[in-house]
């Protein structure tokens, strides 16, 4: 089990600024609570590291990473949208009908600049402590981890907040009282420097082994500055509303490939061999260390409604309708769009696992929406109600960690990045954008998926029976009478082929009226690696095209999706090709980015009205919005 960052609280006050922070320790029943004056905070290793401790726990909130971040402001793109039509802020904002006073805005904003004022002082503080130049080797060692958490904790909020907005307000001391809280927009690029550098005197400082917690290490580090390189290298909206990117843009690229190159030297990090089951490890809250780079704990001892400290509300708003029975209930906000489903290829397990087109009755069933308006209702399947603990604790805010960067996303990274620099795919590209999909294939997974065949039709059938496959080692599979013809079975519809089959699974029959029907399962056999690699010879564009869709079939509804749109500059024709697309399946096919995307305006946000009518030194709004 992983161990949480979250299970006590203790409230520091320093420099006159109070937070609070929460320590790296299995769950206590109690929570105690602590309290330092800033003459003797920092005394100790102990107080030195839920000082870093500290810092983390900004990201565990609501506003960060348990629901805004990668759900409400990174949605409406070409994968899903936010369900409904109303004046909640969490739907206006993915709608792109969001105005400057919308609330999220200023809850996110202020939330990321709390976790880099608090890295600030730690990067104050801990080099003044006398431990730092005369403890022990080991004191030093500690100290120094800690200083690397808090540089990889800055650069990674300031990454945050310039893919957001862009130009923001910048800092690097710590706020205290009497200072004057007019700071100006910084150009992008100049943050990008000091991220950069924090980053990579992070790697320096940071452990390069396995994390057995929620933690930063010296790789997650070096994967962290690969992506934000390629953000920096990559197109965002400027103040004269133009997307552009920078004239020495693969300088970016090759800072991408230095940190990756040295990952895949070190060699961390490899796929687990089943994708279904990186996403149930996480919902029943196992670190896969290998498989996940980093993530944001999770944790809360009460399971009511509201915003608990540190619970996030993954697997309740971004999973199947869930009625309260079996499961515990959850309430789908953020839905599938249908022609993302129709994007994958039959045999990739991603497409029927990600994708839940199913809700889940009180009897724990799956009820699959294939008719009528029932596509409009399908939603993400990664963190479904059925693959998590069900703890009380967990009915309606959750302890699912949100994950930042899996393996396979620096696996496509790096394929993106060698693919840029060499004008055209090489070996290295080639072979990491397979790895990734020979995975989604289950070439290297236990067990298959299986099809069904009517053997016998049977007689008698005034009424489609109820069709239920058991046995066979294997998950999920479920399938459907399609039609019939004089009262007997004539075709089926399989609208899960399942996966971890080891031998055919029973097929039983019942109910319709009728007698007599036999369905006969068999086990589908895997495809070849040949069958499923990206061919060699393509060009640079081609290549991309194919990365564009892989990115958004393997890493869906992760929070990336729409960021990653904007860096190549192609949200607008996504979100434009997405309305063709659902308007072909029906006019009534609800899709708002469609209409209310606006280009040149929507790829930033605006900067939050209560901030700028505090903070007059931002003397300009972003692009498009008033």
């Amino acid at each position: 089990m992983k161990q949480k960052i979250f299970t006590y609280r203790v409230l520091i006050f320093l420099s006159a600024i109070s937070f609070s922070i929460c320590s790296c320790k299995k769950a206590l029943e109690t929570t105690p609570y602590s309290f330092f004056g800033s003459e003797n905070f920092y005394s100790s290793i102990a107080e030195a590291e839920m000082a870093a401790l500290g810092v983390y726990s900004s990201a565990s909130t609501w506003a960060a990473y348990g629901w805004y971040i990668p759900q409400v402001l990174d949605n409406d793109s070409d994968i899903s949208q936010i369900s409904g039509n109303s004046a909640d802020s969490w739907r206006v904002i993915p709608h792109y009908t969001g105005i400057p006073e919308t609330d999220i805005y200023s809850s996110t904003w202020n939330v990321l600049y709390q976790g880099i004022d608090r890295a600030n002082v730690v990067i104050e503080r801990i080099p003044k402590m006398p431990l730092y130049t005369s403890g022990t080797a080991q004191e030093k060692a500690k100290l120094d981890q800690y200083l690397g958490e808090a540089k990889f904790l800055r650069g990674f909020y300031y990454s945050e907040l310039v893919r957001m907005w862009g130009d923001v307000p910048f800092k690097t001391k710590s706020s205290a009282v009497g200072d004057v809280i007019k700071n100006p927009l910084v150009d992008r690029y100049k943050i990008y420097e000091q991220i950069t550098k924090d980053l990579l005197e992070a790697a320096e400082a940071l452990p390069p082994t396995s994390p057995t917690s929620e933690r930063a290490t010296k790789w997650a580090a070096k994967a962290l500055l690969a992506r934000i390189s390629l953000f920096a290298g990559g197109y965002s909206l400027r103040a004269d509303g133009q997307m552009k990117r920078p004239d020495n843009y693969k300088e970016y690229y090759e800072v991408a490939r230095q940190q990756i190159n040295e990952i895949m030297t070190a060699n961390p990090y490899k796929l687990n061999p089943s994708y279904p089951q990186v996403f149930i490890n996480q919902c029943k809250h196992q670190l896969e260390p290998t498989e996940s780079i980093f993530e944001i704990a999770f944790f809360s001892l009460t399971g009511g409604g509201g915003e608990t400290p540190n619970s996030s509300r993954i697997g309740f708003w971004n999973a199947p309708t869930t009625a309260a029975g079996v499961y515990a209930s959850t309430n789908l906000r953020q839905a599938t769009i249908r022609p993302f489903y129709e994007l994958f290829q039959d045999g990739d397990f991603r497409k029927d696992f990600a994708v839940a087109r199913y809700s889940i009755n009180a009897m724990g069933n799956r009820q699959y929406l294939t008719t009528g308006t029932g596509d409009q209702n399908w939603a993400p399947g990664k963190w479904s109600r059925e693959y998590q603990t069900n703890s009380p604790t967990e009915n309606v805010n959750t302890n699912i960690n949100y994950v930042v960067m899996r393996y396979s996303d620096l696996l496509l990274i790096r394929a993106e990045v060698e693919n840029e620099l060499n004008e055209g795919p090489n070996n290295v590209a080639l072979d990491a954008i397979n790895q990734v999909r020979r995975r989604a294939y289950g070439l290297n997974m236990t067990g298959n998926s299986i099809a069904l065949t009517v053997t016998n039709g049977g007689t008698g059938y005034t009424a489609n029976p109820t069709i239920e496959i058991t046995g066979g080692g294997g998950n999920y599979a479920s399938a459907a009478v399609a039609t019939r013809t004089s009262n007997k079975i004539a075709t089926l519809t399989l609208n899960n082929g399942g996966y971890g089959y080891t031998s055919a699974p029973a097929v039983t029959i019942t109910g319709g009226n009728g007698s007599g029907a036999i369905i006969t399962a068999s086990l589908v056999a895997k495809p070849s690696a040949n069958a499923i690699d990206i061919p060699t010879g393509l060009n640079k564009q081609q290549f991309f095209d194919i990365l564009v869709d892989e990115r958004a079939k393997e890493l869906c509804f992760e929070g990336m999706r729409r960021a990653d749109l904007i860096r190549w500059n192609l949200l607008g024709t996504k979100i434009a090709e997405t309305l063709v697309k659902v308007r072909a399946i029906r006019a009534t096919y609800p899709y708002l980015a469609g209409t209310n995307f606006v280009a040149g305006k929507h790829e930033l946000f605006p900067f939050p009205q209560n901030e700028m009518d505090v903070n007059t030194a931002i003397t300009r709004q972003n692009p498009g919005w008033r």
